[in-house]
């Protein structure tokens, strides 16, 4: 596997470890630093393959899946000025997170074809050969402020072209599916203290660079999140608000259900679903004003 030969020439003298399907490598050191991480950083992925939006889509599916495995204890790419590691150490300090006890995740994701021999019922006929799609996703582990990979996690996933990641009401699929499980299987090794249950979460946030755009702003939010329904898109995109709670997941704690619209009081700008995750998960009190059934609520734990 290309990710695994990569790591093994670092010469790292790795173990082993098994964990929820994933391949985990674990670097000197790395076992006995595991239990006192804090905090894991988000670092911008990389893809083998283009389109419109479809970096900043994988971005944000690991932004959220990273979110809901850690239960908020993590900073996110989007909101890191810049892939240097100044600029996450930068980053943790204006968010008030200990640097000295954090992680870095870089996540790669690479896409394979094959074909494979369909079934026939008929052993005298050739089955079909059908197209198939490989995502391996690759997480690199290190230190933040250390330049050395520490671990890495791949995972794999199958289907066929063109499936949908993460068809509504289904279980996620292709790229969301590796990455979904290899980010598992990095907190699980790594970051063990944080870990958390998973819980389906989805709260749609607009960038603030198109909020006030309508246009931009429903084009950006249709090639983010695909599974949205027009009627959601609608909804959003014609509030002033900048966050929707499709699956309240770990935000059900601020008192959120489905369809809520989410507000920070005073027009913070710099609020994040990344931002309120973190208050949640570190016993703060963030206030967040509600939108539902026309209603408009402000609220606090």
């Amino acid at each position: 596997m290309r990710g695994r030969r990569a790591f093994l020439g670092l010469a790292l003298c790795a173990a082993s470890v098994a964990s929820c399907g994933a391949s985990v490598e674990m670097g000197p050191g790395a076992q006995a630093i595991a239990p006192g991480i804090v905090t894991i950083v988000e670092m911008p992925p990389s893809i083998d393959w283009t389109g419109p939006g479809a970096q900043r889509r994988v971005q944000r599916i690991a932004g959220d899946s990273l979110l809901e495995v850690t239960g908020g204890r993590a900073v996110i790419a989007d909101e890191l000025p810049g892939p240097s590691d100044g600029d996450v150490q930068a980053a943790l300090r204006a968010l008030g997170e200990d640097s000295t006890h954090a992680l870095t995740f870089t996540i790669s994701v690479g896409m394979g074809r094959r074909l494979v021999k369909g079934a026939t019922p008929n052993h005298n006929f050739e089955g079909t050969r059908l197209a198939v799609i490989d995502y391996i996703a690759r997480v690199e582990v290190r230190m933040v402020g250390a330049p050395d990979v520490i671990g890495t996690v791949e995972a794999i996933h199958s289907g066929p072209p063109n499936e949908p990641d993460a068809p509504r009401g289904a279980e996620k699929r292709g790229a969301a599916a590796a990455i979904d499980e290899a980010l598992e299987g990095a907190v699980r090794s790594f970051a063990p203290g944080i870990y958390t249950p998973r819980r389906p979460t989805l709260v749609v946030e607009v960038p603030v660079s198109v909020a006030n755009d309508l246009i931009k702003k429903t084009e950006t939010l249709q090639q983010l999140y695909p599974e949205l329904s027009v009627a959601e898109l609608q909804v959003l995109g014609e509030s002033r608000e900048r966050f929707l709670v499709v699956e309240p997941g770990h935000f059900a704690r601020l008192g959120v259900v489905s369809g809520d619209l989410l507000g920070v009081p005073g027009g913070e700008t710099r609020a994040s679903r990344a931002a309120l995750a973190r208050a949640v998960a570190r016993g703060g009190k963030p206030l967040v004003a509600i939108i539902r059934g026309g209603q408009r609520y402000i609220l606090s734990l």
